[in-house]
């Protein structure tokens, strides 16, 4: 007999947890996940443990939730029945599954999405290129009425 050889790739689950749970609570939430993982022939590559966050906008009228991503590789079949158990969890909001090319980062992690302001530098005008001459409101009132009286 000869053995079909499963296809497998990498995937990244990204997830939201209920911002009700306790710190220590979402470390054995995670722990769930991948071990769902685990028993559908999944092996788990790394995991970060879940940070409270502010959502950009409310998830079944949460304003916070615990943000959490497991990257793993799984056989492709066993995508669908994983997305199937996690709808059922009741202590997710929300998550996504996404497939990734080999040693390719989708997800950014929680550090890197820190809010720095973005640095302006100013670039000086080509030689050939005149500083814009600002115009005064009544100079420009006048212009606007000749333009006026002649139509």
């Amino acid at each position: 007999m000869v053995e079909l050889e499963q296809k497998t790739d990498n995937y990244e689950l990204g997830f939201h947890l209920l911002p009700e749970l306790e710190e220590s609570e979402t470390g054995a939430k995670l722990k769930e996940i991948e071990d769902m993982i685990s028993r559908l022939g999944g092996t788990v590559l790394n995991s970060r443990e879940p940070k409270k966050q502010r959502l950009s906008y409310p998830l079944k009228h949460k304003r916070f939730s615990f943000f959490g991503v497991v990257d793993f590789k799984s056989p492709t079949e066993a995508i669908e029945q994983l997305g199937s158990q996690l709808k059922l969890n009741d202590s997710l909001l929300r998550f996504l599954i996404i497939k990734v090319k080999e040693n390719q980062r989708v997800l950014r992690s929680i550090k890197e999405t820190s809010s720095r302001p973005k640095i302006r530098t100013h670039t000086p005008l080509p030689a050939d290129q005149k500083p814009k001459e600002e115009v005064k409101p009544e100079v420009m009132e006048k212009q606007i009425e000749e333009v006026i009286t002649k139509l």
